[in-house]
């Protein structure tokens, strides 16, 4: 009978010793980022300039390549998660050097520019999505050493809004 009790006492030390809770970590959260293929080539960007202003989100980014800064943005009027067709006047890419413009473009109007957000976090203001963006140059202060088309494929990001 005493073997019994000791197996079962030892069975039971056992069951709470692996069953005790285990002590857990927070699960880090994902910093801010925008990518995307940039004519093919991967590019990443900073979307630290994002903001919410009344019921319009503006996605800013910077990229800083070769001494130049990229910077590229897109607004939507937003009201839920979903897909957006961008204006014209909706979305912007263009190349300083110095502070000074050095390519500025516009949006291809061969191709419909989009947005599709996928997540909304309210009270942390983060906005997540994926976008297809293509620009034409409209002018070069370089010697026209830039791309005369921007194609921004395969795009994705997620932003907190500044107010």
């Amino acid at each position: 009978m005493k073997p019994i009790r000791i197996v079962c006492a030892t069975m039971i030390v056992l069951f709470f010793v692996t069953c005790k809770k285990k002590e857990c970590c927070d699960i880090p959260v994902a910093p801010d980022f925008m990518l995307a293929q940039k004519n093919g080539v991967k590019w990443e960007a900073d979307p630290s300039g994002s903001n919410l202003l009344g019921d319009t989100i503006t996605i800013s980014a910077k990229s800083n390549t070769g001494g130049e800064e990229e910077t590229m943005n897109f607004k939507i009027v937003f009201d839920g998660l979903g897909y957006y067709s961008l204006r014209a006047n909706e979305n912007y890419y263009g190349i300083s050097k110095a502070g000074a413009p050095s390519a500025v473009y516009k949006p291809d109007p061969t191709h419909v520019n989009n947005v599709t957000i996928i997540a909304y976090n309210q009270s942390g203001r983060i906005l997540q999505g994926f976008f297809d963006l293509r620009f034409v140059k409209i002018s070069d202060n370089a010697n026209n050493l830039h791309p005369d088309k921007i194609i921004m494929s395969e795009g994705k990001f997620k932003a907190t809004l500044n107010q």
